[in-house]
């Protein structure tokens, strides 16, 4: 091997390690969000609901749960916002590090344009882009870069005037528990199928959506 050829095959190395590290977490969420929004969707097509989740009739009732409660009755809702949540820091940290990826051709156009297409979809469901932007922020900690753990999520819903901006979420939850929402449920599931297609196919890692249902197997 020509040192030429040598140096170009480590900055590829180096190249596809560097965009790893930034969508893979991305790829993550989205197949975990995916994952748990389908199992709303499956429930409601052979239930008409998703009864685990139905455990609240507004989200203003989280103020008097107790950690029990979110270990416990509250963890198939509660924990699937939290998911969602984490979805959105990683689509908020992604579309600020775009100019930092090194990826081929038009992809970080069509990067940018699937990550739009998710936030449209969620925003049609009345989680709206600043709302979803905002969700995401107060998932990620600082300085450590870390997002919240799921107890550490429920400690941040705990208090109401946090919770607040978390409540369109949880509406959107309580709705497609409920079997409404289909169509918007489903638009936000087609989204993320296709945006987790991309990234599969941007760090040839496998099909992440059929690994995750694997995985349950």
């Amino acid at each position: 091997m020509t040192s030429q050829q040598q140096r170009r095959d480590n900055r590829r190395t180096q190249r596809e390690a560097h965009n790893t590290s930034y969508l893979n977490p991305l790829r993550w969420h989205a197949a975990e969000a995916h994952h748990r929004l389908s199992l709303y969707a499956t429930s409601v097509d052979r239930h008409d609901c998703y009864q685990p989740a139905q455990v609240l009739n507004e989200p203003g009732e989280i103020d008097d749960k107790d950690p029990a409660w979110f270990a416990g009755r509250g963890v198939a809702l509660v924990s699937s916002v939290w998911m969602v949540a984490c979805l959105f820091a990683q689509m908020t940290r992604t579309r600020l590090d775009i100019p930092f990826l090194r990826l081929p051709g038009q992809d970080d156009t069509k990067l940018t344009a699937l990550i739009l297409k998710v936030q449209v979809a969620f925003a049609a469901c009345d989680v709206y882009y600043a709302t979803q932007s905002s969700i995401g922020t107060d998932v990620i900690l600082e300085p450590e870069g870390r997002l919240r753990s799921y107890r550490e999520f429920c400690e941040l819903l705990s208090q109401p005037d946090r919770r607040v901006w978390a409540d369109p979420l949880i509406w959107f939850h309580l709705a497609i528990a409920q079997g409404e929402r289909r169509l918007n449920l489903q638009r936000v599931l087609d989204a993320l199928h296709e945006l987790s297609g991309f990234l599969d196919d941007s760090l040839a890692g496998g099909a992440s959506l059929r690994a995750r249902w694997s995985s349950e197997l």
